[in-house]
């Protein structure tokens, strides 16, 4: 059924505000201070605690129970994506690790072409490598020669297969579930795997200061519950390859949030690439 112009209109303000929430993500993880696995653990714990109440007093009847496995089926890709993730920065540089990360796109698009049986328009394809190409002058073009494929660098590049595999499910989920249920169910289960995650690689999850804390509960309830309840939303109307470009400008986003929270100013070689990023971005979502 086709989207009247008023609901698309929104459906993109949802995915722009997830994009917003979500950008946070780098910041509030360096100023906590932990772990990466354990800061992915409190992301989701935190996450789901607090929407379990809005799921409770707003969630609507669920008609199939497919549905709920494509949704459980999600958590886990969603863990396991940020388990792989946390670990290549610490086991590569991030730079390189964030770069190879913001390969999803290009799963996404191979995947809709032998999964879905959807054929990407070339402007995609164009949109996709200007707004990657705009995301590794962010980082800096130097970092890109670094790449040899490293453990680290290889786990990145599978955290952005499985990060593409959670945009194509979610699509196909959420055509019969609310968003709301749909976020939560898949929350839930991340948060099992990666407490699963920590007990198995022994990780302490003790967190010592109030700023550490601080830090967690904007990473719960901005980045992760804020972001991915509107992303979600969006992902249940837009086609994946199209969000899934669209969701590399977090990148600039951040970068532009470091500013005053960090203190990290961007270069003149980093503007340029935030600008090609939504370059890239603007063609993938532009009308003809």
């Amino acid at each position: 059924m086709p989207i009247k112009s008023q609901q698309s209109y929104f459906i993109y303000f949802m995915l722009f505000v997830g994009i917003l929430c979500i950008a946070w993500s780098a910041i509030f993880v360096k100023l906590a201070g932990v772990g990466g696995l354990s800061s992915a653990f409190y992301r989701m714990a935190i996450g789901s605690v607090a929407i379990i109440p809005i799921w409770l007093k707003w969630r609507k009847p669920i008609d199939g129970y497919r549905s709920v496995l494509l949704a459980v089926v999600c958590g886990v890709i969603f863990a396991i994506d940020i388990a792989l993730w946390n670990t290549s920065i610490v086991l590569s540089k991030a730079s390189i690790a964030t770069i190879l990360a913001n390969l999803a796109p290009v799963w996404v698009g191979l995947g809709a072409i032998f999964l879905l049986k959807e054929k990407p328009k070339p402007i995609f394809w164009t949109g996709t490598a200007i707004a990657i190409f705009g995301t590794a002058m962010i980082i800096g073009l130097s970092q890109v020669s670094e790449v040899s494929f490293t453990r680290g660098q290889f786990m990145a590049i599978i955290a952005s297969m499985f990060y593409g595999a959670y945009l194509l499910i979610v699509r196909k989920g959420r055509s019969t579930l609310d968003t709301i249920s749909f976020t939560a169910i898949s929350m839930v289960v991340s948060t099992i795997i990666l407490l699963v995650f920590c007990w198995i690689k022994g990780t302490d999850l003790r967190v010592e200061t109030a700023h550490s804390w601080l830090a967690l509960i904007g990473l719960g309830l901005i980045s992760q519950l804020g972001g991915w309840l509107t992303i979600n939303y969006a992902l249940g109307y837009l086609n994946p390859t199209i969000a899934s470009v669209s969701l590399l400008g977090q990148s600039v986003f951040t970068a532009l949030f470091s500013i005053p929270v960090l203190g990290e100013y961007m270069t003149f070689s980093e503007i340029m690439g935030g600008l090609v990023v939504l370059l890239g971005i603007y063609l993938v979502n532009r009308k003809k």
